[in-house]
């Protein structure tokens, strides 16, 4: 019997989970489960210089905590290959600014050095976004594929790994929303079905910033040590979800809040932002 739906918990081990990370995973796994489907855990650990082996354990701790299991941990990207087999790619020695003001001349060159860039197709890219309906972006225009170190960037890797790994559904922060064309396009030239998208609400700190590692009071151990429980976390994020808590069988994409909310200190959230000069809590 085939599985329904394949979903993935995609962390980066540089930094501690917080409310946001939470978030998106915990669609991700809702979604996944609500479809009969499995969970993935995949640790994209490419920046071998900020990636930490102890980082990794605790968002895997963090995970469990929440009640966000998985049903295989798949190999890491840092133990994978990222070929450009069948990749319209050319190599570029231009530095950002050369690019920006002087324009990149190095796809009508060969160079034997330098980063490995998408020679991308061009024009919009059309796909359906299961909670923000229909989208149309223009990709980006050659996007950096493989470092000049011989390192993967995100846009190849993501598609590669998702592809190997089976993955039928993306589900992840609002803020990726447009680099889903460039990732369309990629799986255009490959010739592979993509999987389907769905992007939750971006999440910002009381700077006005999107969540990271700097919001310390909005990580999960910070909040844990401060008395939160998982069931209070899904309390104050499952609203934004369209769930009364982690359960697949209330889950509906057509339920996911749209927009951007603020989260203060205490790990209130409020919002959305584009509503109201005000902050009026998100439930």
């Amino acid at each position: 019997m085939d599985v329904a739906a394949v979903g993935r918990l995609a962390p980066t081990p540089s930094g501690h989970l917080h409310l946001g990370n939470a978030l998106a995973f915990g669609a991700a796994w809702l979604s996944a489960r609500a479809a009969g489907g499995r969970v993935l855990l995949r640790l994209e650990d490419l920046d071998a210089g900020r990636a930490r082996a102890d980082v990794a354990t605790s968002q895997r701790q963090d995970l469990e905590w929440l009640g966000l299991t998985w049903d295989e941990e798949v190999a890491p990207q840092s133990a994978r290959q990222y070929p450009l087999d069948g990749i319209p790619a050319f190599r570029c020695l231009c530095t950002r600014p050369t690019r920006l003001y002087l324009g990149c001349r190095c796809r009508v060159k060969e160079h034997d050095k330098g980063a490995w860039r998408f020679d991308t197709p061009r024009g919009p890219v059309e796909f359906t976004d299961r909670t923000r309906g229909p989208q149309r972006f223009l990709p980006d225009e050659d996007p950096i594929l493989v470092r000049a170190d011989g390192e993967a960037a995100y846009p190849l890797a993501v598609v590669l790994d998702d592809h190997r790994d089976g993955v039928t559904e993306v589900v992840r922060g609002g803020d990726l929303l447009s680099a889903t064309a460039t990732q369309l396009r990629l799986y255009e030239v490959l010739g592979w079905a993509p999987p389907s998208w769905l992007h939750v609400p971006v999440l910002r700190g009381p700077d006005g910033k999107k969540l990271s590692k700097s919001h310390g009071s909005t990580e999960l151990r910070a909040l844990r040590e401060a008395g939160w429980t998982a069931k209070r976390v899904w309390e104050v994020l499952g609203p934004l979800l369209g769930v009364g808590g982690l359960a697949p069988a209330e889950f509906r994409p057509d339920r996911v809040r749209i927009g951007e909310f603020l989260v203060s200190d205490s790990g209130e959230v409020f919002g959305p932002l584009e509503a109201s000069a005000a902050l009026v809590p998100a439930g």
